[in-house]
């Protein structure tokens, strides 16, 4: 007998058999496992091609012509319907800025609960955005008597503002306007206008923050 026959003959040792059941385990594994990557990549590119750039397309064409109504026919109410539909029916960013133009025209219109729904839905990472839209948010809030509420979106944009030297004290004086007339909280008014003189001196020349502090520390004496 040959040496090859008697290999061909020569059984496989129980050790050696569980590494070969263990190999080909490993193999249907990493094929499997191949094919859901492929699943995924070709799922991925027929969303992005098939779905997301031709709805971010058909976005960006509907906000235009809702920019194109509010800058150049100057009707709000026009403006507002077709920016409403942008929201309504586009995510991304087209729709997600549609949000927010829909707020800013509710809200001067007086629609001010309609305003903070908007308001709501919008979402940036831009700091200085951001920060308007919680002005925009507080402001709301204050028209519907909701004080409380109101500081807590002031707040938030000042924290989003991130010490921007324009939007902090901005903030700031409407939080301290809403803690002395609204709250009648005169003590805490008092302190935020001293924080705008010390931080933020120009802007707060400009407010009179020093003349409101002293008007609510006589206040918060009584």
């Amino acid at each position: 007998m040959s040496a090859n026959e008697e290999i061909k003959k020569e059984p496989i040792l129980p050790a050696e058999e569980s590494q070969v059941k263990k190999d080909k385990k490993v193999r249907s594994i990493m094929m499997w496992a191949s094919i859901a990557i492929a699943i995924v990549v070709i799922g991925t590119i027929a969303y992005i091609f098939g779905y997301r750039q031709p709805a971010i397309e058909k976005g960006n064409e509907a906000i235009g012509k809702a920019d194109h109504i509010a800058m150049f026919e100057g009707n709000d109410s026009l403006a507002l319907a077709a920016y409403q539909d942008v929201a309504n029916q586009y995510g991304f960013a087209a729709g997600n800025r549609a949000n927010l133009e829909s707020a800013i025209i509710l809200y001067r219109q007086g629609k001010y609960e309609e305003a903070l729904k908007y308001v709501d839905n919008y979402k940036s990472t831009d700091n200085v955005v951001s920060a308007t839209a919680q002005a925009l948010k507080g402001d709301c809030l204050v028209n519907l008597d909701k004080y409380a509420d109101a500081l807590k979106a002031y707040d938030k944009g000042i924290s989003n503002a991130d010490k921007n030297p324009q939007l902090v004290p901005f903030l700031m004086n409407k939080k301290a306007v809403v803690l002395m007339a609204g709250m009648k909280d005169y003590a805490a008014a008092a302190q935020v206008f001293k924080t705008m003189e010390t931080e933020y001196p120009q802007f707060a020349a400009q407010v009179n923050a020093e003349g409101r502090r002293l008007q609510c520390e006589a206040l918060a004496a009584k």
